[in-house]
């Protein structure tokens, strides 16, 4: 049996930078680094990438990281030429796949490392209306594995004309590519109906965050200790409609009128172009509600600036004592979730859908349905009497959710992955 003189060289590729994306792209490269691997990074800021990844290894005690590690510019993705609204297009996700590899053959050259496995963390991208297996045995002709996000089509009953539509237009077939290994998922519900689709190995992925804490709380965590004067507080961070802001600004409202010992928190930046006018009639009230002083029981300044790092917004999240969940119109998995689960902070969720799912699995939190103002005052109440729905001890397993949803579990998934190259 011969013995590997190298270590495995991963390509690790995505072609956006905002959002989740950057710390996604850190988590990845340290945990293939942890597994004994060499990254090559393809991604449009790769100088950031570089630095975040070594700052991330050495968080994490990982040695010889910098030498084991070359990012290399992949240029940023455009989104379809159906009026921006998807993520691509059998055009653009076609040129996708073709700049990936011409982007790798570059890098391999420079680093005179040959990658064996491609791993792309946002695998959407290179999916989207493109559903030929041939694709990437085409351009890179090498194993290949990545992180599955939008995938909850596949809730729709096998055989519906929409759901046939959906698989088509997702892209889901290219999967069946012969070099693909496995493919992961963040919301576990559909593991079954994508195997059987593409044949592959469907693994659940934790949706691990980073916790670390500054040495002391930040102005902005005091700040807000001190505008609560010991009230309880629910935070949200993230100031988008599918977050629920704007229920959370009603559920302030009407605890103001009840004169509820509540503060809530709205962090994070805003912007205006993401609601309607009808939406932004009542943030303006409220935000003139706040200048006169006639509300009291709220932090949400629309103007205030991106919340800098990680561990700043972790030394905020913490402040919090029942933290807001309660998303709209959103599928998918959420960090802040984990990052509750990790603090012992119950969390406020909406019914159904991964999030729903999750906290009820678990008995982290309460669920409400969608935008209930009413029933999210009741689900305050109980939570912060650390009662279920039933006036009966809420128990909650954070212990086991912090184990599905750690780094820990991610460097094993990876590591097991980079043991079939």
């Amino acid at each position: 049996m011969s013995v590997r003189q190298t270590p495995v060289t991963v390509a690790l590729i995505d072609p956006l930078w905002i959002g989740h994306h950057p710390m996604y792209f850190s988590q990845f490269t340290t945990a293939f680094l942890r597994a004994g691997a060499r990254v090559i990074g393809l991604c449009p800021e790769p100088q950031a990438a570089t630095r975040e990844a070594i700052a991330a290894a050495n968080f994490r005690n990982i040695e010889h990281a910098e030498p084991r590690i070359s990012m290399h510019l992949l240029p940023a993705g455009k989104r379809s030429w159906f009026r921006n609204r998807y993520e691509g297009d059998p055009v653009t996700t076609f040129q996708r796949w073709q700049r990936a590899s011409d982007a790798l053959h570059q890098a391999e050259e420079i680093t005179g490392w040959k990658a064996d496995l491609l791993y792309f963390p946002y695998l959407d991208s290179y999916l989207r209306f493109l559903p030929f297996p041939q694709i990437p045995d085409h351009f890179t002709n090498r194993p290949w594995s990545g992180l599955y996000l939008r995938n909850h089509h596949h809730a729709e009953p096998d055989g519906s004309l929409k759901k046939n539509f959906r698989l088509l237009a997702k892209g889901d077939a290219l999967i069946r590519s012969r070099h693909c290994l496995e493919v992961g998922v963040l919301d576990e519900r559909f593991n079954d109906a994508l195997h059987r689709y593409t044949g592959k190995p469907v693994i659940s992925y934790p949706d691990a965050t980073i916790t670390d804490l500054p040495d002391q709380p930040t102005d902005l965590a005091k700040q807000i200790l001190g505008e609560a004067r010991g009230r309880k507080i629910i935070g949200l961070i993230g100031l988008e409609r599918r977050k629920g802001l704007m229920t959370i600004l009603r559920v302030a409202l009407q605890a103001l009128e009840q004169k509820r010992p509540w503060f809530f928190v709205c962090g994070g930046t805003f912007n205006r172009s993401l609601f309607t006018p009808e939406e932004l009639s009542l943030i303006d009230r409220v935000v003139a509600l706040l200048g006169s002083g006639v509300m009291d029981n709220l932090h949400f300044h629309p103007e205030a600036p991106r919340i800098p790092t990680d561990s700043d917004f972790n030394s905020l999240f913490t402040t919090f004592d029942i933290a807001w969940t309660a998303y709209e119109g959103f599928h998918g998995s959420s960090g802040a979730l984990s990052k509750a689960a990790c603090f012992d902070i119950p969390a406020l969720a909406t019914a159904g859908e991964c999030i729903g799912h999750r906290v009820e699995t678990w008995r982290i939190g309460l669920t409400i349905p969608e935008a209930d103002v009413s029933k999210a005052v009741e689900a305050i109440d109980h939570l912060l009497a650390g009662h279920d729905w039933n006036g009966q001890p809420l128990s909650p397993r954070y212990e086991e959710f912090r184990h599905l949803h750690s780094l820990d579990r991610l460097d094993q998934i990876l590591a097991d992955l980079v043991a079939r190259i």
